[in-house]
């Protein structure tokens, strides 16, 4: 997707169409011709029509997603399809308001109208569904609050068995508009026809497995009232290329382009920091210093040439022992600090992460083993550090707040932001559709990524990435908003160019610069997976 997209929530959409309507005087019939009309356009341009004679059925509840499918039923069948049959969950009588007047039009207009009052009914229409060529979904909207149950499940279960493709009006019919969750069972969509505004549900998984492709219909609510006030923003690349450090000055030097101090990559698990500092440097920060212990940093010298670094001492036992004035001395120069990625979990540790966090007041990224840490000895978090960004995955996150992995997936929005207002500071919830939330409760949504993001390491490069923002003078949230968007664009590139399997992280790293550098190009070619 392109632009500066704002997704609204079920209940400020719908103080939007109110507003619409008594404020500037739209009436509802008009945004919903508006919605439906905008529907049918999405259909012909996907072209899943081939001709005049194609069957279509419309499914339309009593709400007003119902009313946007007469809409969608009347314009097709004036656009001269013949075989338009709308299946109603209610009687013809039941209906009212904007949805009647439309209902109205397409029956004058002859359209055909199936009342599904009960199963008996529905068994009886049933099998038309396999001479179908297009099943279009207006049962429920945005107003869902409770689980499916009855004929809107069983309905439902038959469309997401039905082998053609499937329109969604406004949202798949049983998904929560605002969460993503299916409440009991969802419409799985080839795509979404979104109206006035998208809506978080739509991107965040698992709701984006359910919308398909999302196209939002403009109905004639001013733009410029989704920006007055907090909502949750769609991560594209028009809105991050902007907050991307700027490309360094002809006279530049290392000296100006950051110095980011990593602390990662323990025994056993060197590789973790290898990618995360390389990481760093390939995201265009002048200088990176890589701090493990004596023992890793023996082995791994030369293995990244354009990488520094410190070796930390350690115990008999392998525990880093840095005693504060040589923290302090680290520290010096350096312009932000990453932590985590294979840093172990021994007492010493704990104890070096603590005196991290209380004695370096730089920019900060906590990840992996940092955020394991933190969860176990909560109180070595210092409050008031807003300029630190943490990266849990679901795990990590479930950890932090003292819950369950599946609380956090049931509601990732929520959570993201409850960690966030808890210890004000910038939450990067990893995972398909990432989610960032702000100190004060602001979330973003991630639009770019695929499956070649899951694998070994991908969250180690997370870190580098972002921390290298950070090193670069970014401030907290562009650098987690631009480096997870940037993450996600690699993977897409790779796959847009035919690597379909077996990329590590490696590759991934190896594939940022060129990335970066179409990425700062406003010809870019890459688009997001949705």
């Amino acid at each position: 997707m392109i632009g500066d997209i704002k997704l609204l929530t079920a209940a400020r959409m719908r103080a939007l169409d109110e507003r619409a309507i008594h404020e500037v005087g739209i009436p509802g019939v008009v945004l919903m011709e508006q919605a439906g009309r905008g529907a049918v356009r999405l259909i012909e341009e996907a072209g899943w029509l081939g001709n005049r004679d194609d069957e279509v059925l419309l499914f339309a509840g009593k709400g007003n997603n119902g009313g946007d499918a007469f809409v969608v039923a009347r314009v097709l069948m004036l656009a001269g399809y013949c075989r338009i049959k709308v299946a109603l969950l209610a009687t013809c009588e039941a209906i009212s308001g904007d949805a009647k007047v439309n209902l109205d039009a397409f029956l004058r207009l002859g359209g055909q109208v199936e009342e599904l009052i009960d199963k008996a009914c529905w068994q009886a229409l049933k099998p038309s569904l396999e001479t179908q060529k297009l099943l279009v979904d207006g049962l429920l909207g945005t107003g869902l609050n409770s689980d499916v149950r009855g004929l809107y499940a069983d309905i439902i279960g038959a469309v997401n068995r039905f082998s053609g493709p499937v329109l969604a009006l406004d949202i798949p019919s049983g998904l929560n508009a605002d969460s993503g969750l299916p409440l009991g069972d969802a419409v799985k969509a080839t795509a979404t026809a979104t109206f006035a505004f998208a809506k978080p549900g739509l991107f965040v998984y698992p709701g984006r497995e359910y919308a398909g492709r999302v196209e939002i219909i403009d109905i004639g609510i001013p733009q410029s009232w989704a920006y007055e006030e907090d909502g949750v923003r769609l991560l594209t690349a028009d809105y991050c290329r902007p907050l991307l450090p700027p490309t360094p000055a002809a006279n530049g030097h290392k000296g100006n382009r950051g110095h980011l101090l990593t602390f990662a990559g323990g025994p056993g698990k060197a590789g973790a920091g290898l990618l995360a500092a390389g990481g760093s440097l390939h995201s265009g920060c002048g200088l990176s210093t890589l701090a493990l212990p004596a023992t890793v940093a023996a082995h791994l010298e030369g293995r990244n040439p354009a990488l520094m670094l410190a070796a930390l001492p350690e115990s008999v036992d392998g525990e880093i022992m840095l005693p504060p004035a040589e923290l302090k001395e680290l520290c010096l120069g350096k312009t932000a600090v990453a932590v985590g990625p294979g840093f172990g979990l021994h007492r010493k540790n704990g104890e070096l992460l603590a005196a991290i966090l209380r004695d370096c007041s730089l920019p900060m990224v906590l990840d992996a083993d940092a955020l394991t840490l933190l969860a176990l000895v909560p109180e070595i978090f210092p409050k008031g550090r807003q300029h630190t960004i943490l990266t849990p995955h679901p795990g990590e996150m479930a950890r932090l707040l003292k819950c369950k992995s599946s609380e956090i997936q049931n509601d990732r929005l929520a959570s993201a932001r409850k960690l966030a207002l808890r210890l004000g500071v910038h939450v990067v919830l990893k995972g398909a559709g990432t989610v960032i939330a702000a100190p004060d409760g602001a979330l973003s949504i991630n639009d770019s990524g695929n499956y070649l993001l899951s694998t070994a390491g991908s969250g180690d490069l997370l870190t580098g990435i972002i921390a290298s923002f950070l090193a670069q003078g970014s401030t907290p949230l562009a650098a987690a908003q631009t480096g997870v968007f940037l993450h996600g664009l690699i993977a897409d590139r790779l796959l847009a160019e035919g690597s379909s399997h077996g990329v590590t992280a490696v590759e991934l790293g190896q594939a940022l610069p060129g990335t970066l550098s179409t990425f700062f190009s406003r010809q870019s070619s890459v688009v997001s997976s949705q």
